[in-house]
């Protein structure tokens, strides 16, 4: 039984993390996070696939480095189209627009 316990206070820390209305809206929350997520890899393998670029035929420390920005841009993009389609862009919308705003504020100092 305490397993149990430790569990719902796990759930409730993260429905607090999270900004969730309820258990389900909590569950949304992380399904539209991992679809997103996924979705950002997928995306990212098929730009490079157009850039014509392979892990197995460049430098690898170069593949890396024009990964990771692919996947970081696309994945912004993605997750408000996903937010969008289960009805919860307003709540993901922060969460993209303050990434923005950061990376703004970044290239505004270099």
């Amino acid at each position: 039984m305490d397993k149990y316990f430790k569990l719902v206070g796990i759930v409730e820390y993260f429905k607090i993390l999270f900004d969730a209305r309820s258990t389900y809206h909590l569950f949304v929350i992380l399904l539209v996070f991992s679809i997103s997520g996924s979705a950002s890899l997928l995306t990212s393998n098929y730009i490079l696939g157009l850039l014509q670029l392979d892990a197995s035929e460049i430098n690898l420390t170069f593949y890396w480095i024009i990964k990771i920005p692919i996947i970081i841009f696309s994945y912004q993009f993605i997750l408000l189209a996903v937010a969008a389609a289960f009805g919860e862009f307003k709540h993901f919308s922060k969460y993209s627009f303050k990434f923005l705003s950061l990376l703004k504020n970044i290239f505004r100092r270099g």
